[in-house]
């Protein structure tokens, strides 16, 4: 019996199908001489024994000899897989086809003690022309030892270096909070609260605009000086000499034709990013829509880090959008695929093609998608769409006008031919822009340029000088936080490691999203709507660590440009790790030496909470919903007063329950049930004993209306 180990539940029970195994027993499948069953992502981890127990009782640098374990609640699959193992003729590794997961399987492998033949199924789509093929040509798994070393060397240094350096800064602020470091984690702090810290301490600096409007045949527009000016003086004196001219002469008509490429196909972060500016999903939602959409065969494998195609499924790429022209939205046009066109070859290249190529859809007609699945869904069609298609050509045109003395000009643009931007050509603009920064717009948007000629003569119309200020960088979103992940490497000195870290940045597509929803999920950054902003505790970690190399780029560089090499098996995976265990007794015993006061998060929030109504001695605390509480704001002295969080069937936000206690009444709240099961609304006030009643008396907004 062969023996199939797929990565999850739902691509082993899709491999099944295919394979004929169709019988269902607990935690497999199985038929026609296959067995199939699965992880669950990682269902063995590594741990250090000698590092176990109380940690903070626990020497430091912990280093002991790594061992494999179950993760919490694995137990079951694990041994049901091991059974499946001892009697296996062959066992085939049907993992993620990557680094991460080479990793799961081989830890599993090891944690059961398998030594069975192994072969390896690398696909990157879940339909069943994929799966077939991919089992037509599995290779054997020793093909792939070096991919598992790397993963192993890097997974056992991630490691090392995050239970000390956590450990020692946690020992070190002594708090009662855990303030976890790591060779992602903390640059990827660094990176927001070095934004954060730039905007707040911006000093805006004035600067002025002269505008002169003009006109021909009817259509105004907009002439200006090449530069604003930072001296106003200056500006006032051109704006005198402008407004004494009646007319302005065109000196200079300047016509080029400007072609725009197609954009490439996208990469994971491509997707995450624009998903995020577009629709202000987060990268962790998009990753799950993307993966649920894989699972559904609609789309090709979603953890990619490339932009790109190899020629054999180029190859494909007509038969595909045929079928794609045929379930695609009905705003997104497709007209230009009509027939046989030369399609673009931009993001055909074997080379830049690395574990998996660019997302494509699969061509399967979608059904029944939630609604960010929907959008997801779209973004990738319209992209395959856009990527295979032509040019779009527009004429730039540069005008540059003569009037008192002074040379002014403007810029207008005509589209001649559409080409990939008709696909979407009822929006605006691309939902993805090239570039890091969302900046603002300027408030000045160029109007189309009526003909013009050299030595026409025109009118002036008025001319007006506007001041404006310089503006700091925004605050990073999950968009521009992914953008400065993925170019990472261009900080770092040391060319090997640049070059290392040139496809990867920091952190990888499958896991950038996990590093940003980590930092929120403990504590160091908040979202303030789509903004990222770094708490208390996140600041005082960043100026702690800032100038060591755990919280730059750099020390990814540096482990990405090894880890090639024992890909490539020029170095092996102890002498990486003896550097590792050098580097990680460095940072402990630095750490260990920083003096920093930080609040703690529950003194942090008590600070924003009122004082008790009932005894006035103690700010009220906020506590959240246990199985056996509610959860609510109440006071730790004896005085006994509480708000509980649900009142009638309606949970109270923290904000309604601080109102409550400080003025005693909230504004009107809608959604309370009441015992005969209706809904309505009212006030909540506390009465002369500071009990909860309800106000149903009208507002003072409401009575004036």
């Amino acid at each position: 019996m062969k023996v199939v180990v797929a990565e999850k539940p739902s691509m082993g029970r899709d491999i099944a199908r295919v394979l004929g195994a169709t019988t269902r027993q607990e935690g497999y499948m199985e038929g026609n001489g296959y067995q199939v069953t699965w992880a669950i992502g990682h269902l063995v981890e590594i741990y250090d024994p000698t590092g176990e127990g109380r940690w903070r009782d626990t020497p430091l640098p912990v280093y002991g000899d790594f061992a494999l374990r179950p993760k919490e609640g694995a137990e079951k699959q694990l041994s049901i897989i091991g059974k499946l193992l001892k009697s296996a003729e062959e066992v085939i590794n049907a993992g993620d086809a990557g680094r991460e997961g080479e990793l799961i399987q081989r830890y599993i492998y090891r944690y059961l003690g398998c030594a069975k033949p192994v072969r390896r199924l690398w696909i990157s789509s879940l339909t069943d022309a994929a799966i077939r093929e991919g089992f037509a040509r599995l290779k054997p798994g020793g093909d792939y030892d070096r991919l598992y070393d790397a993963a192993r060397a890097r997974n056992e240094a991630d490691s090392r270096v995050g239970i000390n350096a956590t450990r020692a800064l946690s020992l070190a602020v002594n708090n009662g909070e855990v303030f976890s470091l790591g060779r992602v984690q903390t640059p990827t702090l660094a990176m927001v609260c070095r934004r954060y810290l730039e905007h707040k301490n911006f000093a805006p600096r004035p600067f002025w605009r002269l505008l002169v409007k003009t006109a021909k045949e009817g259509v105004s527009f907009l002439v200006k000086p090449r530069e604003s000016y930072t001296d106003r003086a200056r500006a006032e004196e051109d704006l005198r000499r402008l407004t004494g001219e009646e007319t302005l002469r065109v000196a200079q008509v300047e016509r080029r034709e400007r072609q725009e490429k197609p954009p490439l196909l996208y990469d994971l972060t491509g997707l995450q990013k624009a998903a995020n500016r577009r629709y202000g999903m987060t990268a962790d939602r998009t990753l799950q829509a993307a993966q649920s959409l894989y699972e559904g065969k609609y789309l090709s494998y979603p953890r990619t880090g490339s932009s790109y195609i190899p020629e054999d499924v180029f190859a494909g790429i007509p038969k595909l959008i045929a079928q794609c022209r045929g379930i695609a939205p009905a705003d997104i046009n497709s007209g230009y695929y009509e027939g046989s066109p030369t399609l673009s070859r931009g993001c055909v290249n074997d080379g830049k093609v690395t574990d998996h190529h660019a997302l494509l859809p699969t061509g399967v007609a979608p059904e029944n998608l939630k609604e960010e699945e929907a959008r997801i869904y779209r973004m990738v069609l319209a992209r395959m769409l856009e990527a295979f298609h032509q040019p779009c050509v527009k004429e730039v045109t540069t005008v540059r006008v003569q009037a008192g003395g002074m040379e002014l000009q403007a810029t207008g643009t005509h589209l001649r031919v559409a080409g990939w931007r008709e696909v979407l050509g009822g929006e605006a603009k691309s939902p993805d822009a090239e570039g890091a920064e969302e900046e603002a717009e300027s408030e000045e948007v160029e109007a189309s340029l009526p003909e013009l000629r050299e030595g026409d003569t025109l009118p002036n119309l008025g001319a007006t000088l506007k001041e404006d200020k310089t503006k700091p960088l925004p605050l990073l979103t999950d968009a521009t936080l992914l953008a400065y992940m993925e170019t990472a490497g261009r900080e770092v000195e040391d060319e090997e490691a640049r070059e290392a870290m040139k496809e990867g940045g920091l952190g990888t597509p499958a896991t950038r999203d996990s590093i940003i929803k980590n930092i929120i999920d403990r504590g160091y950054v908040a979202r303030e709507k789509k903004k990222l902003v770094p708490t208390e505790k996140g600041l005082a970690t960043y100026e702690t660590v800032k100038d060591r190399t755990v919280a730059s780029p750099a020390l990814t560089g540096e482990w990405e440009k090894r880890l090639s090499r024992i890909q490539q098996g020029t170095l092996s995976v102890e002498s990486f790790l003896a550097e590792v265990k050098s580097f990680t007794e460095k940072i402990t015993r630095e750490l260990l030496e920083v003096c920093v006061t930080v609040k703690s998060r529950r003194e942090a929030e008590s600070e924003k909470t009122p004082l008790c109504p009932k005894c006035g001695q103690q700010r009220l605390r906020l506590f959240q919903k246990t199985e056996k509480s509610a959860g609510g704001l109440g006071c730790s002295k004896e005085c006994g007063f509480v708000l509980w969080r649900a009142v009638a069937g309606k949970p109270l936000t923290d904000g309604q329950l601080v109102a409550l206690a400080t003025k005693k009444i909230t504004p009107e709240i809608g959604g309370f049930t009441s015992k005969a099961g209706k809904k309505f609304s009212a006030r909540l006030k506390l009465d002369a004993e500071l009990k909860v009643a309800f106000d149903f008396a009208p507002s003072k907004a409401k009575a004036k209306r």
